[in-house]
């Protein structure tokens, strides 16, 4: 008890010195808002402007119960000019048009580490410029969208498990898969959630030419993912390992699920000078592991699995 109390009280402490530090105003501004002005330039997939997207930002919080929307359009040179007083610390802004999927930035003047400034009652950099991403529609199919749910009991650590992308599940007996797209091995120090302090999941691919490659996420957009599968030689590496938990080693994590998806190449059948006759292709979303009851670790997993051969084409309607 004696040590909570010194702890709350020396980051009490460090938090009133880090206020006593920010310009006048600051605390008023993160409670009761500051004038903001922002230049949004909405950009295409290429970086060409659009002219015309719908712009909505809502200035306020969405856990406070005040806040109101500014509504425009940009114009010929894709840009908005956005002015106002906030309510609070956040602006959520909605770029929108016929043709492309929607984007959403939230701005957050006060976050952590990287707090802006406040002077004369506005948010600086005053008249600072966000780019938002819009990404065009091209050709969306239906795909299967697969996966664990909510978590998984792991059938035990430091052993390999198949999984079935097409099904979204464990390979039998473990699950009702058929096919092994990739195997998976858990490590866990076997304590519970609340005292566990490591636990990774390990990737692995098996078949010729098969494996995989991250791609980075576009986070903004409500379609974040890749278009089209690398249909050449991205899939070299083989082995991936993501960290659920490192309690000593922070700086190890892999941020994978929230800023990259994994993207797969699997199912390949080889013609007779071993070149590559034909393959699925799909992407792991999101996938994690973490501590679980009973000896077994849970696992979380959401895929995206194309079922038609040698189609590359990874945009999911």
């Amino acid at each position: 008890m004696n040590k909570l109390v010194i702890c709350l009280a020396v980051a009490t402490a460090s938090m009133l010195a880090m206020a006593r530090k920010k310009a006048p105003g600051y605390l008023d501004a993160r409670r009761n808002g500051a004038e903001a002005q922002i230049k949004i330039c909405v950009v295409d997939d290429e970086g060409g402007v659009v002219s015309n997207a719908s712009i909505r930002a809502f200035m306020g919080m969405n856990f406070r119960p005040k806040g109101y929307w500014i509504k425009g359009v940009t114009d010929e040179n894709g840009a908005f000019f956005l002015h106002g007083k906030t309510c609070g610390d956040e602006i959520e802004i909605h770029a929108s048009r016929e043709g492309f999927y929607n984007s959403r930035r939230k701005i957050c003047f006060a976050e952590m580490g990287a707090e802006h400034e406040v002077k004369d009652g506005k948010w600086l950099p005053y008249g600072a410029a966000e780019v938002i991403r819009l990404r065009s529609i091209q050709k969306p199919v239906p795909l299967q969208k697969l996966g664990f749910g909510m978590g998984k009991d792991v059938p035990g650590t430091n052993k390999w498990v198949g999984v079935d992308m097409a099904l979204g599940d464990f390979v039998k007996p473990y699950g009702k898969g058929d096919v092994s797209d990739f195997e998976v091995m858990v490590e866990w120090d076997g304590r519970p959630p609340a005292d566990s302090n490591y636990c990774a999941a390990n990737i692995r691919f098996m078949g010729q030419l098969s494996g995989g490659y991250y791609a980075t996420k576009v986070i903004e957009s409500e379609y974040p993912y890749v278009y089209q599968a690398d249909n050449g030689n991205a899939y070299n590496t083989r082995e991936f390992k993501v960290v659920g938990r490192d309690m000593i080693r922070q700086d190890k994590q892999v941020p994978f699920g929230k800023d990259a998806i994994l993207v797969t190449r699997t199912r390949c059948v080889l013609d007779e000078n071993g070149s590559l006759k034909s393959a699925n292709y799909g992407f792991i979303r999101f996938l994690s592991v973490d501590a679980g009851w009973d000896g077994k670790p849970t696992m979380q997993l959401a895929c995206i699995f194309n079922p038609t051969p040698n189609d590359t084409n990874l945009e999911a309607k």
